[in-house]
């Protein structure tokens, strides 16, 4: 998840497509270790595919779920 939400911040940041590097240097300067096999299973996933198109599927998913409350 820390890979998906630090590749997202960088877009937001005004990177179009982040880097493995990228994502690696943002998550050391704040002193997150950086698991490469993971990473590069994130980057595999994500090859080839629009992350807006990705982002309404799995909206679209939750939308079933409770609130909770109570």
């Amino acid at each position: 998840m820390k890979y998906l939400a630090v590749y997202l911040m960088l877009q937001l940041g005004g990177k179009d497509e982040p880097t493995p590097a990228d994502v690696s240097a943002a998550l050391t300067e704040v002193g997150i270790e950086v698991d490469d096999a993971k990473m590069g299973i994130f980057f595999a996933s994500i090859e080839g595919k629009d992350l807006d198109e990705l982002m309404a599927m799995g909206a679209s998913k939750m939308g079933g779920g409770g609130g909770g409350g109570g």
